[in-house]
């Protein structure tokens, strides 16, 4: 297997600004657009914005644009809920002490916080009809949740057998549903399956990449008996949304629901993305780059009162690292990837795992 360079972008909300910034920067530096440069492009919820956009041709540029253009409005707020019967007369009460033991109103516990109406509209106009089969350059994967069925799902660009369930899928459903995150936003049907976050479980969908690329090498294998499975020429960019340092003291031994509620997704999220860098740096050992920066606070995923800050910290972390990232990754354009095609080849479906 020649070289194969994996970008990776994690998840975190409204934090994805530092990302789109960051890249904005690398490519402008560059002159060409990076996803010249990747194999495959993976994205979690934020993340799959961004790897979806510049999978499909979209420039960085383009993707920082959106997050200007759209991002004060992507959290947008349902109109309140409105209790019925005799409940309408004690949900005041029992919304304000809620709010004082959580710093959040009642209201989620009957729905999701926000509405996907400005992300699906964004959506509609930056992507159209298109869909994961138009994608005919750079690999795609984009973690996500089949609620339906109960298991993960990787919407994924036509570069193995398993992409071509979800080829008529459009691009913006798929974003839709790999950033619907629970209590967040509200679940995405897509025909008679229910899809969520792929945060859920993939947080950080580096190792899932990873994985994506030796199952890439399986594949010519089986289209070619003489083709090698090989580790040694996988390079990973890993891109984060801020590294926090958490620090929780549960009330006494038996926090529930009035505790947890608040805090669950970011402690969720935050571990996931720690956990995975040791397999990886275990694995690639000085062919994994992640770069990402320290929060001085816990920035939650809907505080788009930081996107401003975010953007300059990208535009920093660029100029920082720039020259690393173009020595270690940008001296190298991939070719499009072949798209596989049903009656073009005489093999079985692969239905190996997600």
């Amino acid at each position: 297997m020649a070289r194969f360079q994996i970008l990776s972008l994690i998840g975190g909300g409204i934090r994805g600004a530092f990302v789109t910034s960051y890249l904005k920067e690398l490519e402008q530096k560059l002159g060409r657009p990076i996803a010249d440069s990747f194999d495959l492009i993976a994205g979690t919820s934020t993340g799959g914005i961004i790897a979806a956009g510049l999978a499909f041709g979209l420039s960085a540029d383009d993707m920082h644009q959106f997050y200007v253009d759209y991002g004060a409005t992507i959290f947008s707020k349902p109109p309140p809920y409105k209790a019925k019967g005799i409940y309408r007369y004690l949900y005041p009460m029992v919304d304000w002490v809620f709010r004082k033991r959580t710093g959040t109103s009642l209201d989620i516990a009957f729905r999701s916080r926000y509405c996907q109406d400005a992300l699906e509209l964004s959506f509609e106009k930056g992507f159209g009809e298109s869909t994961l089969g138009d994608i005919a350059c750079t690999r795609l994967i984009m973690p996500a949740v089949n609620l339906t069925k109960g298991e993960p799902h990787v919407f994924r660009s036509t570069h193995l057998p398993k992409a071509v369930h979800d080829k008529d899928i459009k691009i913006a459903e798929a974003i839709i549903a790999t950033t619907a995150a629970p209590t967040y936003f509200p679940h995405r049907q897509i025909g008679d399956n229910a899809f969520v976050d792929g945060g859920v479980w993939a947080a950080d969908p580096s190792m899932l990449a990873v994985a994506e690329a030796i199952r890439i090498q399986q594949f010519d294998k089986q289209l070619d008996a003489d083709a090698a499975i090989v580790t040694n020429d996988i390079h990973l960019l890993s891109v984060g949304t801020g590294r926090s340092e958490f620090s929780l003291s549960p009330p006494g031994p038996n926090a529930g629901l009035l505790f947890w509620a608040s805090r669950i997704a970011e402690v969720m999220g935050t571990a996931q993305s720690q956990g995975v860098h040791l397999p990886l740096k275990f694995f690639l050992g000085d062919r994994y780059r992640h770069v990402n920066f320290k929060m001085t606070e816990n920035w939650k995923l809907d505080e788009v009162e930081n996107i401003p800050e975010l953007f300059a910290i990208g535009e920093q972390r660029a100029a920082e690292t720039y020259d690393v990232i173009n020595e270690e990754f940008f001296q190298h354009e991939t070719p499009c990837f072949v798209p596989f095609v049903t009656d073009q080849h005489e093999i079985l479906l692969d239905d190996f795992g997600i």
